[in-house]
């Protein structure tokens, strides 16, 4: 088992390391951009905004960079420049880019097929190691990706209790179906109190009917949540939430606070449902719920799994899971189980889990030692902020508060100062999201050569930051 105590050593061990470091060279500035932005102008001809995702186009200004290849820890955009990636196509690689294994797992795989149309022995397999890692795994159902999981999840828990209502969290995202895109972001003029958050749905086009069935509550706050289970508990199905917050920048639950969620959950009786989308085989092989000793009714998986393709996993008790079948609780998707993504997916837990998760104990060091040098930095050159998260994921705010516990909190930060810093940042060769709600993720790929690149672009950044303001 990973636990926090032996994240704490990584941490105590980056700051020895960084001691260690006493010269860095300034990075070579990048200035040619032309192809990324010539591509930009095409795409936006042929595809909304330019892009099939929004988070691709968001924020960047004034167009995004186009990746062309990846290996390792690093990118090269379209006018080849190199960078280390941060971004890591947004925690999905967690190995790295092109990684052997997984690339001579699906390549064996296209030789037999790519996807089959019936139950295989390789998805047996790979449920099997999913149940191995995953304490609440008692049984194992895939599909494509994280929007799908928690959905399925969310009907899953409604069909089995008979009951409607789910609570989410105010910042959490988790995925793109209308039942969970309320008060992912909730700008403070229309926010209402901390302690009582309003309900605001994230895009138009989502009915106003889906409202009635979802409440939001504050995180972090296990007294404000009880009120809100509850005022609702005659026809609460779930709770839902991120057991580590990464979709505003990354807030770690406080000391217990996951263990009251759990009880708050029995006492009221309601599944409890993680979202370990970000975190699953990531933070520990078991994810967040052997992290931090709290045991799910069911749990999300996404991104990591696959090392870089969909596929995507609802895991969870035997009794609820065991609830889908003909006639019971629906589950389906013709590419659910596709044989290509579950080769790539067999091939990045073997990797993962091999010499007692040694990968996952690399990118707990890694990144903190990115951390730590940050902070140091940070303070060397004056600048407010708070560097927080865990290893493998984690994120910069610019900010004067002296903590980060939830969304509330993160308003407080400077998110245009983070842009310009991203922006500098990028042209020393350092890519990362401009939008400071996202971020930065470490992979099993990045190695000291990466921390030493990562942090003489910073120094070299937050001195030119501090001179602009």
């Amino acid at each position: 088992m990973f636990t926090q105590v032996e994240a704490e050593s990584a941490v105590n061990q980056a700051k020895i390391d960084i001691e260690k470091r006493t010269s860095r060279q300034l990075p070579i500035l990048l200035t040619n951009f032309s192809g990324s932005l010539a591509l930009y102008e095409e795409a936006k001809k042929h595809l909304p905004s330019g892009a099939s995702s929004n988070v691709r186009v968001y924020a960047h200004d004034p167009f995004p960079i186009s990746f062309q290849r990846g290996q390792g820890s690093k990118v090269w955009d379209i006018d080849n420049n190199q960078y280390v990636d941060l971004l890591s196509s947004y925690g999905a690689v967690v190995l790295g880019h092109s990684h052997p294994a997984i690339l001579n797992a699906i390549n064996a795989q296209i030789r037999n097929g790519t996807m089959l149309g019936t139950t295989t022995e390789l998805e047996v397999e790979v449920a099997k190691k999913i149940q191995s890692a995953v304490p609440c795994a008692e049984m194992v159902s895939f599909t494509n990706t994280g929007t799908e999981a928690t959905m399925e999840a969310i009907r899953i828990a409604r069909a089995f209790t008979g009951r409607d209502k789910i609570v989410k969290f105010e910042g959490h995202y988790h995925g793109h179906h209308d039942y969970v895109l309320f008060s992912v972001e909730s700008p403070s003029v229309v926010a209402g109190l901390e302690q009582a958050p309003s309900k605001l749905p994230y895009y138009p086009g989502i009915p106003d009917g889906i409202a009635k069935s979802v409440v939001v509550a504050p995180w972090n706050d296990p007294v404000s949540l009880e009120r809100v289970l509850k005022r609702n508990a005659s026809d609460l199905a779930a709770i839902i939430t991120e057991p580590v917050m990464g979709s505003a920048g990354v807030i770690p639950p406080k000391e217990d606070y996951l263990k009251s969620v759990r009880e708050l959950a029995d006492k009221y009786d309601a599944l409890l449902i993680f979202d370990e989308v970000l975190t699953g085989f990531r933070i520990a092989p078991g994810g967040a719920q052997e992290f931090y000793g709290v045991k799910p009714d069911l749990a999300c998986y996404a991104k990591a799994l696959g090392g870089g393709t969909p596929i995507a996993a609802v895991a969870g008790r035997r009794d609820v899971m065991g609830m889908i079948g003909p006639g019971k609780i629906g589950y389906g998707g013709t590419y659910n189980g596709n044989s290509m993504c579950l080769a790539a997916a067999n091939a990045t837990l073997d990797e993962l889990l091999k010499d007692d998760a040694a990968p996952i104990r690399h990118m707990h060091l890694t990144g903190a030692e990115i951390m730590e040098g940050l902070r140091e930095l940070m303070s060397r050159y004056d600048h407010d902020g708070i560097v927080q998260g865990m290893g493998p994921m984690f994120q910069l705010y610019f900010t004067a508060a002296r903590k980060i516990q939830n969304y509330r909190h993160t308003l407080q930060s400077d998110f245009e100062k983070f842009r310009r810093f991203r922006n500098l940042m990028l042209r020393r060769g350092v890519y990362f999201h401009p939008d400071g709600t996202e971020r930065m993720m470490i992979t099993a790929a990045h190695e000291d050569g990466d921390v030493e690149s990562i942090l003489s672009a910073a120094e070299d950044s937050l001195r030119e930051l501090k001179r602009a303001s």
